[in-house]
């Protein structure tokens, strides 16, 4: 479960436009740079849903140098967020469900950001089971 960062969210009467991957509420335009550590070599924004009120919400992930991303090995459509960010529902504590990747961006050695469309788009969910 993800604080609800009450110190932030008290003080900017705005909804958050993005959390990063800490479940932490950001208000600018989402860039790559922004994730929360400087070694992040690809980073997605994927929309996710609360499996309970089904509240949305636009959230950051990341992988850093040490994890050797291979797009075809790991695609961000196979990530999974967790728990949502903190919202005052019951699915604070339930794992989130992953509804589609927004944007998927990889850096080079030369830290340059690239976007990478083919890799973002809606995620298939699982048909339930009787």
């Amino acid at each position: 479960m993800h604080s609800r960062f009450q110190d932030i969210r008290s003080r900017i009467q705005e909804q958050p436009t993005w959390y990063d991957e800490n479940g932490t509420p950001r208000y600018g335009k989402f860039e790559p740079d922004l994730a929360p550590d400087i070694y992040s070599r690809v980073v997605v924004l994927m929309r996710i849903g609360c499996q309970s009120c089904d509240q949305r919400f636009d959230v950051e992930m990341h992988l850093s140098l040490f994890d050797r991303f291979k797009p075809n090995k790991r695609p961000p459509k196979s990530w999974h967020y967790g728990d949502p960010p903190a919202h005052g529902c019951v699915g604070d504590t339930m794992n989130c469900t992953d509804l589609e990747v927004l944007e998927v961006w990889t850096k080079d050695e030369m830290r340059n950001w690239a976007r990478v469309p083919e890799l973002e788009g809606a995620i298939d969910q699982p048909e339930d089971t009787p």
